[in-house]
């Protein structure tokens, strides 16, 4: 799969990025250096433990970025789609991926070594910013993610898991329809709990007329009643 290679001024994707706020002189450096990439649905673009390499942003696709758990059960930690970056935390003490990213649909995305990334983020203090606001939103996501698995019921757990999809996904009550990649053990994952229990649960979410979906593909999402079930306020539930 061929793909373009863009330069990052003119990228509509990088204004949902961290080199959202940079200047000419950053995002021309980048533009010089990134390679175009591609991965397709079933890869994975790094492995937990794989020494960190260089910087990957992801411009299309979505891929799910996971933790090994007991008895070699995932847990997933996100969706990552256009925009994410990956390997912008690599220091000395900090030199391999603590998790796996695996395609869920062909994915583009830029790559650049890390050294030519550090060189260029070392002569920027809007992208050494951007960086640690992007670590510290990491962080806060897995600190209620702890949360969220250790005290939530399973009902909360999944209407959760479905905020995390329909903000992936750019879902839009006005627009309704949307079709996931993601199957339903891939939910199961992403909110801590089992296959069979989602299922159940989203009968009962149909029953009561929260959601409308058949296999993959979802007809509706009732966003406020989801949000309120799962404990969220009404602007709550971005990452």
């Amino acid at each position: 799969m061929a793909m373009t290679r863009y330069d990052c001024i003119t990228c509509k994707v990088r204004n949902c990025s961290i080199l959202d706020t940079c200047d000419a002189e950053t995002l021309t450096a980048v533009s010089t250096y990134k390679l175009p990439k591609t991965i397709q649905k079933g890869e994975r673009l790094f492995s937990e433990g794989d020494p960190i390499q260089g910087v990957c942003f992801i411009k299309k696709g979505f891929l799910k970025v996971e933790l090994n758990g007991k008895q070699g059960r995932p847990l997933i930690l996100r969706i990552a789609g256009r925009g994410t970056v990956f390997g912008h935390r690599a220091n000395a003490k900090h030199s391999n991926h603590t998790c796996s990213a695996t395609a869920v649909s062909d994915v583009e995305y830029c790559y650049i070594p890390n050294d030519l990334f550090n060189e260029i983020a070392c002569r920027s203090q809007v992208l050494k910013l951007q960086i640690i606001n992007q670590v510290l939103d990491e962080l806060e996501l897995v600190e209620k993610k702890a949360i969220y698995l250790a005290h939530k019921s399973v009902r909360e757990k999944v209407a959760e898991a479905l905020l995390l999809l329909a903000d992936a996904y750019k879902y839009e009550e006005k627009k309704q329809s949307f079709r996931i990649s993601f199957c339903r053990q891939d939910i199961a994952d992403l909110a801590g709990t089992t296959k069979e229990q989602i299922s159940k649960v989203l009968k009962d979410f149909e029953k009561e007329g929260l959601i409308k979906c058949a296999a993959k593909k979802f007809n509706y999402l009732n966003i406020e009643m989801l949000r309120t079930l799962a404990g969220q306020s009404s602007l709550a539930g971005k990452e």
